[in-house]
């Protein structure tokens, strides 16, 4: 099925324990904090239904599906899927960062080599598990590390980590803290298991399922929604986008049997990221969001200064010059990773890893800089503005603000304001600031990121040029030793 938006909206009323500090949210999609993001998200499930080049025909079913769940053979697949991950992403300008596309993508990559998880019976519930949410049109978090706090780096040596306490005939019951379900209070199920290397002892903690967000025990404890303190969609445009992350704690939660996918095995939790198209396929879906989002961002800039007369200057086009060329770097990477695509077992395809962990490092070390440059484009002006809105209400306080933006003319005058409120919702309010810390972790600490990429380098062809060129040498060198 292809679930609209109305349908969407009506299926959060069901029951789910999401939480703002102490208070109980009873329904998320009328609180302040959320109501504006579901309906982002609304916006998503509707622009798939509406669209017939966002589907594809699913073999099993027969039936029209959303193409965050075709399984992809070939370099067209992946074509298609950016399609999906871009018109996606267009709705939010990139804005919303783990759209529900994003783990669907990463089940979806699971569910290519589902005998990763060692166990037929758990490979067979992988694949239910990816009929279930393909079927019905599911919108999926995930919460896959743990709290931070252990030096020792044993995800079992953090003591509120999420952990298994017990099993039976019903299922597996886990207990604890699991890390970070952005989309949380939004999502309809949630992916546990561990995004990061697990070592032999943390047999406790490798554990992987997927989750209904209103399953009894599972609790929701948002961070602060930053668009419950929005005041109006002219100052605070960019509130819809807020797209919540939360802490996920699992109160004696019983998990049936037909949701486990890895059990006490500490390799195969983390290998149904790393030995599948999962991880590939979801941080695809990143990059083309984050393509988006800089592109925006460097618009909005670029308006900001022709109404602000500052792009005329030289040096200043020259800024936004070496932006732009940054802008189509990003997107030559995109483009890159599906150009030869990386062969899977059973005919699957991936984007290549080498390009992908390539844009994930160059992401993560070089967008907070792109950041930077907006806020000196932005410079002073987001502080001499007023308080809000309401200054336009006030026949004294309007003249002063003509007479500040130095013209009798209203519209201009707010369509500055607007634009100065839009450069500082993307680079200087709290919402910025959590994007922008987004950006630098999404893929995991810095050195885990290049860590991926020194294992996907291509380092054998590399080092044979070396090779040949020392032989070569050698041989030069012992000519020349026979001449004299």
């Amino acid at each position: 099925m292809l679930r609209t938006g109305d349908e969407y909206l009506a299926s959060l009323r069901d029951g789910r324990q999401v939480y703002v500090g102490g208070k109980l949210i009873d329904d998320v999609t009328i609180y302040d904090g959320f109501s504006g993001s579901a309906k982002t998200v609304a916006r998503l499930f509707d622009r798939t239904a509406s669209d017939p080049a966002l589907t594809y025909v699913e073999p099993e079913t027969g039936e029209k599906t959303s193409l965050n769940f075709l399984r992809p053979r070939s370099r067209e697949d992946l074509t298609a899927r950016r399609a999906l991950h871009t018109a996606w992403a267009e709705v939010s300008n990139g804005l919303f960062g783990r759209s529900p596309d994003h783990v669907a993508a990463m089940v979806t990559g699971m569910a290519c080599r589902p005998e990763v998880t060692g166990n037929e019976q758990y490979a067979e519930n992988l694949l239910n598990y990816w009929r279930h949410i393909r079927d019905n049109d599911l919108y999926l978090s995930f919460a896959v590390l743990p709290p931070a706090g252990s030096k020792s780096g044993k995800s079992s040596a953090v003591q509120n980590a999420m952990r298994v306490i017990a099993t039976g005939d019903e299922g597996v019951t886990v207990r604890g803290y699991k890390m970070l379900a952005t989309g949380g209070a939004l999502c309809h199920e949630i992916l546990v298991g561990n995004a990061q290397p697990l070592r032999a002892g943390d047999e406790s903690v490798a554990v992987s399922f997927g989750i209904a967000a209103n399953h009894p025990g599972v609790k929701i404890l948002s961070r602060k929604p930053y668009a419950a303190h929005a005041v109006s969609n002219i100052d605070d445009p960019l509130a819809d986008f807020d797209e919540s992350d939360a802490a996920i704690y699992f109160d004696d939660v019983v998990v049936p049997w037909n949701r486990i996918f890895v059990l006490d095995d500490w390799r195969a939790s983390y290998g149904l990221f790393v030995n599948t198209p999962a991880h590939t396929l979801g941080n695809s879906q990143a990059h083309i969001r984050l393509l988006a989002k800089m592109r925006f961002m460097l618009a909005a800039a670029k308006r900001l200064g022709d109404a602000l007369d500052f792009t005329s200057n030289p040096a200043v086009q020259g800024v936004f010059g070496g932006l732009a060329a940054r802008v189509k770097m990003l997107e030559a990477s995109v483009l890159a990773q599906e150009f030869q695509p990386e062969r899977w077992d059973h005919g699957y395809v991936s984007q290549d890893r080498q390009f992908m962990y390539a844009s994930s490092n160059w992401s993560m070390e070089y967008f907070s800089e792109f950041s930077t440059e907006m806020r000196r484009m932005l410079a002073s002006h987001a502080f001499q503005q007023p308080a809000d809105v309401s200054a336009f209400e006030d026949d004294y306080t309007r003249r002063l603000f003509l007479e500040l933006n130095r013209t009798d003319d209203f519209e201009v005058a707010l369509g500055n304001y607007r634009l100065i409120r839009l450069m500082w919702g993307l680079v200087g309010s709290e919402l910025a600031s959590r994007n922008n810390q987004y950006e630098l972790f999404y893929a995991g600490p810095p050195h885990v990121t290049r860590s991926r990429m020194y294992d996907c380098f291509d380092w054998a062809s590399a080092e044979q040029r070396v090779d040949e060129f020392l032989a070569q040498n050698a041989t030069t060198a012992a000519d020349a030793q026979t001449t004299r």
